[in-house]
């Protein structure tokens, strides 16, 4: 009898220890939706970007190191973004730009991140436009430009204060090859860096990304 009662004990023990050894709930804080504003400058005309980034998909990677447990999240977004810069001798323009985003959240707060983009364009002409109808009267036209389509690749990294003070603000800069099209016949290259920031505000537009656990 006191055998029996010595191995059901164990086997409680057993059972409420088992949950405290293994368990899957993410080990850094999980992403959420977030503002982000930065100064874009394509070469050294000045210019600026708003937008919105949502996580739709978190990996949580863990590696065994002979220091302990290294953890990393790769974090994947869309982004939906509105810019323009300013060329006094040439055009402004302004664009709606939606990014897909990868991102590699390191657990000391440092990340890495890559992304690619489709939009529209809209250019406004840098000096005054005239048009000549066909009786021969001169016109000026306000706000003349062109619309092109839009394709961005970006490379960059920053700073996430939330992986070591509980603060939901990132830092980042990148560079960026922003790319209108047909422009005469042709893609017109630009390249362009970023120095911003990325606020995600509690309660705002809430996400779920699907998350999944890697160990290695």
């Amino acid at each position: 009898m006191m055998k029996s009662n010595f191995g059901l004990l164990l086997l409680l023990l057993y059972a409420i220890a088992l949950p405290a050894q293994k368990s899957d709930a993410p080990a850094l804080p999980l992403p959420q939706t977030s503002i982000k504003a930065s100064y874009l400058g394509t070469i050294v005309y000045p210019g600026f970007k708003w937008g919105i980034e949502r996580p739709y998909k978190v990996i949580q990677v863990e590696k065994d190191k002979k220091w302990g447990l290294k953890t990393i999240l790769k974090e994947r977004y869309w982004t939906g973004n509105v810019g323009f810069y300013h060329h006094p001798t040439f055009h402004d323009n302004l664009f709606l730009l939606l990014e897909r985003q990868k991102r590699r959240q390191s657990a000391g707060g440092w990340f890495g991140e890559t992304s690619v983009g489709l939009g529209y364009s809209r250019s406004f002409l840098g000096g005054t436009t005239y048009t000549v109808a066909e009786s021969g009267q001169v016109n000026e036209k306000p706000l003349a430009g062109y619309d092109y389509g839009m394709a961005s690749l970006a490379a960059g990294g920053g700073y996430n204060f939330a992986m070591k003070k509980d603060i939901p603000f990132k830092v980042f800069g990148k560079i960026s090859i922003l790319g209108i099209f047909p422009y005469n016949s042709h893609l017109h290259l630009r390249p362009a860096i970023e120095l911003g920031c990325i606020y995600s505000p509690a309660g705002f537009w809430k996400s779920q990304p699907n998350i999944k656990i890697k160990r290695k």
